[in-house]
């Protein structure tokens, strides 16, 4: 062979030149190459600040999704359960006409947003004030007739109402929705049934507290009562899921549903009504309320309730609670 050509394959062969290779019937196309190649080298590898920055990155991602912001876009899994079954309530409500000197009338009117919104009014014959009774977060108004009776039998008229995606109610829920939901069903009181705002008594039960609260701060009301309520949904969210607690107040989208920061401002008479042996919102809500609440306030702590039980484990301290608010108004007949 000669000598330079023998010296150029070998210099081939020494060459990082991925192109070409020797074979011993002479030159054939590569097929490797060197493993040196794909290894960094020292000066190419990731800088500690990189690598900082890489993992950084990685947390704020993580970080979103587990943020306040990104979960309440799942409000409606997590917080709202409706039911829009339509259930035939007529001889219910016809025993009720009859025995509680009731008229009772469906009634329809709009939200902010112009979604229809239905509800069921008992008119009490000769009643100074009407509860407008902000429900919890499931079910809808066919669940909440046994409130109804034992407001009437204070001689009470009521609006029950259901917030939107609820019962025959358009729309889809939410957490600003179910607000404006509540001012509609006010302003239909004042406005078309001719209650005067010294006359109704914004009444919440669970989730509906915070609707009750919000009302009072929107519109002028004769009083608040609360059942089984929570101080804030931020804190309320903050139990349910650990996590959560990496948050301040302010990450978490609005309205905060806050009735810590509305009670502590000037307000007409309040009862906060709680059972002690409430699971799903504790009894320690009522208590934060209570105490951050200006005056007058009055708590009341059913030994026997739960969250769902309140007319049937304590009904007799219940009505009892009720009744003292009332005179106290000077709004029972």
């Amino acid at each position: 062979m000669n000598p330079n050509v023998s010296q150029s394959l070998e210099a081939d062969l020494k060459s990082e030149s991925p192109d070409v290779a020797v074979s011993s019937k002479g030159i054939a196309p590569r097929l490797y190459s060197y493993m040196d190649r794909w290894k960094l080298k020292k000066e190419e590898r990731p800088s500690f600040k990189r690598k900082a920055m890489i993992e950084a990155v990685k947390l704020s991602i993580l970080f979103f999704i587990l943020s306040p912001i990104c979960l309440f876009q799942l409000t409606r899994i997590l917080l709202f359960f409706p039911d829009q079954t339509k259930y035939d309530l007529k001889p219910h409500l016809a025993t009720m006409e009859k025995k509680l000197n009731t008229r009772v009338e469906d009634v329809t009117f709009k939200s902010a947003n112009g979604k229809n919104l239905n509800g069921l009014y008992f008119k009490r014959e000769g009643a100074k004030c009407v509860f407008l009774l902000s429900h919890g977060n499931a079910g809808n108004v066919a669940h909440r007739l046994v409130h109804v009776i034992h407001m009437l039998n204070l001689g009470a008229s009521v609006l029950l109402y259901d917030y939107q995606g609820y019962g025959q109610s358009e729309g889809e829920p939410s957490v600003n929705g179910i607000v404006e939901d509540g001012v509609a069903a006010y302003d239909f009181l004042t406005e078309e049934k001719g209650w005067k705002a010294a006359q109704v008594i914004s009444y919440g039960e669970s989730l509906g507290c915070a609707v009750a609260c919000q009302i009072s701060k929107q519109r002028e009301v004769a009083a608040i009562v609360l059942q089984s309520g929570f101080a804030s949904l931020p804190g309320a969210a903050k139990d349910r899921f650990i996590w959560l607690n990496l948050f301040p107040d302010f990450t978490f989208p609005q309205p905060q549903l806050n009735n810590l920061e509305i009670l502590a401002c000037r307000h007409t008479p309040l009862l906060i009504i709680h059972g002690l042996k409430d699971n799903i919102l504790p009894v320690k809500y009522a208590e934060q309320m209570f105490a951050a609440a200006a005056e007058p306030k009055r708590l009341v702590k059913l030994k026997n309730s739960g969250h769902n039980d309140v007319m049937d484990a304590d009904l007799k301290d219940y009505l009892a609670a009720m009744t003292s608010f009332l005179k106290e108004l000077g709004a029972k007949t």
